[in-house]
């Protein structure tokens, strides 16, 4: 064997930050001196302090040992063998800080390990290179001692593990779309003040992401180092499929005892969710001000410009400092009511309603804002100034006519509906131009705030941009009692809100268009500059001194909500999308995801007549990726006025009205003392569905994986394509088939590993969240839904009963970002 002398004389500092989820400033940095060559390292889990680490052979002899300091390490004084061989670099003991509970671990007997052939080794010193260790250079290593066991020569080991860990593990995981240097890392200074490059930036995400996804596992976070020996054993055979050598399931036992079955968990899909919780936790602090510089350089790397949430900060204080003006403001316009339609069959006792809806385009409606006001050309359902109300009692036959005057195919789907699939009116049921479809079907679900829009495929976003909603108020025996008994607003104080934001674009005699993706981002899900409250920008509601009941409805394209009151009163949520709460929960904010609803009681007794208070949108972290560079333009931010864009909903720019900016909605304005004869509810009663029908994991006779992803499509233009679980929308393709003979029940797991948040969509049932991220579900969750927000990262799991009585047929689930849905992210279930 060939050996080479390395004589080593140095004095080793330094320093560390990184691109943490919890933070924090760089530490205490001193300078590096070396004279001569010098073995020099990083571990990094992050950076652990007071390891012993060892210069390992391939047999097993120790070469060189010596001490980390803050991850950092140097090593002298040994002998290389032959170049061909393996020699691994390993850590044990020491201990280092866990990036996703803060809790301090110490490794005892195990740690990181990196490999390299001694050729390699001897450049790398020549060089003054810096060797990384992290989780995924340690499944590297262990995997290279397998390989070398069977026979494999070091340096075909080295190779043939690298492409294993590349495909299997880093590969399609991502959180920075587009980015590029997502590659295994060897070779870099991980615990180097700034990062220097995308490559080192993507390399700590991953590294600190081991500890998110252990935690999502309920691992401790000492057990970290169980998750990277398993990881090791599974990828043996070059396939992560949670089984030794494709056979025997891998167990890995979590910090309460209980065994997780490796095979029985998309563990990549898993890995990259936590990849995108830690990059969304940090632009989340980025946004906030609360980011350390090195966490700044690393997302700059990433192409995110922090100058665009600087700037956005600041719109949002002064949309802030503006509510106090448009509180104060005499020119806002009064709010409209939406009118309910009239029973075609005359007879209000028979339980049976028929309907028809006529699809008509170019209606030209009055648009009211603040001292301002204009016509906008819009499709209407019957040519109606705004969106229609239909009013069913659970038990009604509903018989809905669609006549469709447009010059182009549509249909209505029944959101939220429990029906049939040949009458839930998808993509796959589409009605030509002039022609028409009856919808036939009964009303055999709980009281609850549903809707109807159009479906066609490709054209959904369109055409509810457009203008064709409708809301549909379904009733029951329980709700029916509760108002009855003065437990629930009704009557007056029973109002819905519809809220949908829109662009329009600059006035000529009196008419503005709507504008529709006629901008770069537009096809990420399509934004609109004023919001629309029943019709009219920024209304005003003349309220009494008592309760309403809000039924208030995301009917935007796109846009989330954090809805909340400008004094910061606390309200009551009693209902969510598919029905009242068992009890009413306390909240101060509610956030909408687009499709979804909530009915809100607002108790408005404690104010005097001439109090005004303001329904607002929080601020919040709702467009990572309009912070990338080259991702926005000149008028994302700026520019407009008042005819490129509206000043009314936040009194700034309305380029600037990006997903998650603060917002004023609507104004209520006290204007009579009056008596309140409602006593909230505080519990349904037992046979409420709610209740009665509340399911456990137990009930679940199968569970179903779903993962929305983007990519950029560098065939087409270099768009963003959106999928689910790798797929685009196929109307040729069944995704899913529930059988019914082999269970009714099921658990729905919606896996996010985008940058930005998707509401997900399910036709045919209302469905229970289960958990979020494994924490079990808590306040308006525990309502019946159809739409979930996803936020990026999360895991939320839904279990839902399909009723063959009813759920015969095709239906469709997808993203409800509806440009996100005609893009593609949406799939069929067939069920049989």
């Amino acid at each position: 064997m060939n050996k080479t002398k390395l004589s080593i004389a140095l004095a080793l500092t330094m320093s560390i930050s990184m691109l943490t989820a919890c933070g924090g400033d760089s530490t205490t940095s001193t300078s590096l001196t070396t004279t001569g060559n010098a073995l020099l390292g990083s571990a990094f889990k992050g950076p652990i302090d007071g390891a012993t680490v060892r210069v390992v052979d391939a047999t097993g002899n120790i070469l060189a040992s010596g001490g980390s300091n803050q991850g950092k390490f140097a090593l002298a004084d040994f002998d290389l063998p032959a170049d061909t061989n393996a020699v691994f670099i390993e850590t044990q003991g020491g201990e280092y800080t866990d990036e996703a509970t803060g809790e301090v671990v110490s490794p005892a007997s195990t740690g990181l390990m990196t490999v390299f052939t001694a050729a390699e080794l001897r450049t790398i010193i020549s060089d003054r290179k810096v060797v990384a260790l992290t989780p995924e250079t340690t499944i590297l290593a262990k995997l290279v001692q397998k390989m070398l066991a069977s026979g494999k020569s070091g340096s075909n080991a080295i190779a043939d593990a690298k492409q294993i860990i590349q495909a299997q593990l880093i590969d399609d995981t991502n959180p920075a779309v587009g980015v590029s240097g997502d590659t295994l890392f060897l070779i870099g200074d991980l615990g180097a003040a700034i990062p220097s490059d995308q490559s080192e930036t993507l390399a700590r995400n991953r590294a600190i992401s081991y500890s998110f996804e252990a935690n999502s596992l309920n691992l401790s976070p000492a057990q970290v180092f169980d998750l990277i020996e398993k990881r090791a054993t599974d990828l043996e055979d070059g396939i992560l499929d949670g089984r030794e050598n494709g056979a025997a399931t891998i167990l890995l036992t979590d910090k309460d005892g209980i065994d997780k079955k490796l095979d029985e968990i998309d563990q990549k899909a898993r890995y990259g969710l936590a990849r995108s919780r830690l990059l969304n936790n940090t632009i989340e602090r980025l946004s906030n001000g609360r980011i350390s510089d090195s966490e700044r350089e690393g997302l700059a790397q990433l192409g995110f410009d922090a100058d665009y949430f600087n700037q956005l900060n600041n719109n949002n204080q002064a949309s802030e400092n503006n509510t106090e003006t448009w509180l104060a403001a005499t020119n806002l316009p009064a709010f409209n009511r939406l009118s309910i339609l009239s029973d075609e069959d005359g007879d209000p006792n028979n339980n049976a309603a028929t309907y028809t809806l006529t699809a008509t385009p170019d209606v030209n409606v009055a648009i009211n804002a603040p001292g301002d006001s204009w016509l906008t050309p819009m499709m209407r359902y019957n040519g109606s100034q705004l969106p229609p109300v239909i009013k069913a009692k659970r038990g009604d036959f509903m018989t809905l006519h669609l006549v469709n005057d447009l010059p182009v195919a549509t249909s209505i789907h029944w959101h939220g509906f429990k029906i049939p699939g040949d009458q839930d009116g998808g993509p796959d049921f589409p009605v030509a131009a002039g022609n028409s479809k009856t919808y036939s079907f009964s009303m055999l679900q709980p009281a609850a705030p549903l809707w109807f829009h159009p479906h066609p495929d490709m054209k959904t976003g369109e055409q509810v941009y457009k203008g064709l909603a409708g809301v549909f108020l379904l009733e029951d025996e329980i709700s029916q009692q509760l108002e009855s008994n003065k437990q629930l607003p009704a009557g007056n104080y029973d109002i819905p809100v519809l809220i949908q934001d829109r662009r329009f674009k600059d006035e000529v005699n009196g008419i503005r268009e709507l504008a529709y993706m006629d901008r770069e981002m537009d096809s990420d899900g399509m934004l609109g500059d004023e919001i629309l409250i029943n019709g009219s920008v920024l209304p005003k509601l003349d309220v009494e001194t008592r309760q309403y009941r809000f039924r208030v409805y995301n009917a935007s394209n796109a846009r989330t909500y954090d809805l909340a009151l400008s004094d910061g009163a606390r309200f009551k949520v009693v209902g969510t999308d598919g029905g009242l709460l068992s009890q009413p929960v306390e909240a101060d904010h509610i956030v909408l995801g687009a499709g979804e609803r909530a009915e809100i009681v607002i108790d408005f007794g404690p104010h005097t007549v001439g109090d005004k208070v303001m329904l607002i949108s929080r601020a919040f972290n709702g467009s990572p990726m309009m912070g990338m560079m080259g991702g926005i333009n000149s008028r994302s931010m700026n520019g407009g006025g008042m005819n490129g864009g509206g000043m009314y909903s936040n009194g700034v720019s309305s380029a600037g009205m990006v997903n998650g900016m603060r917002m004023d909605i609507m104004r209520f304005d006290i204007a009579t003392q009056a008596a309140d004869d409602v006593t909230l509810y505080t519990a349904l009663p037992a046979n409420a569905e709610i209740n009665a029908q509340r399911l456990t994991e137990a009930d679940a006779s199968k569970t179903r994986n779903f993962v929305m992803s983007m990519s950029m499509d560098h065939m087409n233009g270099g768009g963003m394509t959106f999928v689910i679980n790798g797929k685009t929308f196929d109307m040729n393709r069944i995704d899913e088939i529930i059988n019914l003979a082999e269970g009714d029940t099921e658990i729905w797991s919606i896996q996010n590993m985008s940058p930005m948040a998707h509401p997900f969509h399910a036709h045919a049932i209302q469905w229970q969240v289960l958990d979020r991220n494994g924490r079990p579900a808590t306040g308006t969750d525990l309502g019946w839904k159809d739409t979930v927000l996803v936020q990026p990262g999360e895991t939320v799991r839904i279990i839902g009963r399909f009723d063959p009585a009813v759920n015969r047929g095709d239906y469709m689930y997808h993203c409800h970002i509806l440009e996100h849905e005609d893009a593609g992210m949406m799939g069929f279930f067939s069920i049989h």
